[in-house]
């Protein structure tokens, strides 16, 4: 398999990590996904996020499977135990699928916990699956998958000292950003051949969606675009992020990582459409993911902050939209995808948007800012 060599060092970190998986385990994820009625995301912060963007695209695909969230209100039951047979008995096989770069993350760890509990009562493994994608297969939740289900290891950050600073960024990420990025990528791999019929073609979608990834990540990184985003990110105001669907979770992921690098210089960032979300104002950024640039929602948007006196940056995947219309700025990420395959858009959105809190850093540090890691794993700590 041919590794991409990235100017971000960590991508190159991400893509030699997902060189050395198993393809075995990802075969064995694939028939459990194949073999499921339902699936389960479960996860905590961008690791859920990256998941509902696959998981996503796996219910919109042409022959998918029923996706239901444990957040969503049509979820049957306050805790997993209780749904499994509910939803077993009305789609069929359950897939508790986790991701979880520690493999040791509470919520997705309770779940299991009782999924395994219920798989051992009843003594139907069959009808329920944990499926586990981590980087430590050692621990609690590498476990409990080996056991009830599938363990996919994906390797994550090797260097965890709170005393990275400003110049390992680059070279090491920040927080979770090589196991999200790097399971991510395998998982929407799992998804295109789920769509084909075709396992042995994974690693081949693989190696496929690193040579894309890769090129999209270094045209942006050289791109007008980016250094005009950076320059409007390191003023005093508001930043906004929107999407819909699998382009808000996108966001979502986006703005957490932004939002510990703005908060630390005394700013907000939001996703758009949110409860907690305020109005904006004349000064503000709002950052735009769409594939088809025409979401109505997300166009109404973008009008009611032109009309306030915003700027607005658009990453596209299709040229000549309202939504380009609409804004100050535009990066296309064009993808070929035939008519109910997986969209590979919004998993190379998240490879090309992963840099920006680092360049946001490095303007910092020309102004004789620091900001140490330590500082963006408090901002982490408490607002999750």
């Amino acid at each position: 398999m041919t590794i991409p060599k990235s100017s971000i060092g960590y991508l190159t970190q991400v893509y030699q990590n997902v060189s050395e998986v198993n393809w075995s385990e990802a075969e064995a994820l694939y028939n459990s996904l194949k073999s499921a009625g339902v699936i389960i995301p479960d996860g905590e912060g961008r690791s859920k996020g990256a998941l509902s963007i696959v998981c996503s695209e796996i219910a919109k695909m042409r022959g998918g499977k029923v996706v239901i969230d444990r957040a969503d209100i049509g979820f049957p039951d306050r805790d997993v135990d209780g749904a499994a047979p509910i939803l077993r008995e009305r789609y069929g096989p359950v897939s508790l699928l986790i991701f979880s770069g520690s493999g040791r993350s509470l919520v997705p760890l309770v779940d299991a916990q009782k999924m395994a509990l219920h798989i051992t009562r009843t003594g139907r493994r069959r009808d329920y699956s944990i499926d586990v994608v981590t980087s430590d297969p050692n621990s609690p939740l590498g476990r409990l998958g080996r056991e009830f289900g599938t363990c996919l290891v994906v390797k994550g950050r090797e260097l965890e000292e709170d005393s990275v600073d400003t110049s390992a960024f680059k070279s090491t990420g920040i927080l979770g950003d090589v196991f999200i990025l790097g399971a991510s990528l395998v998982l929407q791999a799992i998804a295109e051949a789920l769509y084909s019929g075709k396992p042995s073609e994974i690693r081949e979608r693989t190696e496929r969606l690193m040579e894309e990834t890769n090129a999209v990540v270094e045209r942006f990184v050289s791109s007008d675009f980016l250094s005009e985003l950076i320059n409007l990110l390191e003023r005093r105001s508001l930043c906004f992020f929107a999407g819909l669907g699998s382009g808000r979770e996108v966001a979502r992921m986006t703005a957490v990582r932004m939002g510990h690098v703005k908060r630390a210089i005394g700013d907000q960032v939001y996703v758009a459409g949110e409860s907690s979300t305020p109005p904006p104002r004349a000064g503000d950024l709002l950052v735009v993911i769409s594939y088809s640039g025409e979401t109505e929602v997300v166009a109404s948007w973008c009008k009611n902050f032109k009309k306030l006196g915003g700027t607005i940056a658009s990453i596209l995947g299709r040229k000549g939209t309202t939504i380009e219309s609409l804004s100050d700025m535009t990066f296309h990420i064009e993808t070929n995808v035939e008519p109910g395959a997986p969209n590979d858009f919004y998993v190379k959105a998240a490879f090309a948007t992963s840099p920006l809190p680092i360049f946001l850093i490095e303007k910092l540090q020309e102004r004789g800012l620091r900001l140490p890691e330590y500082i963006l794993r408090w901002y982490h700590s408490v607002t999750g």
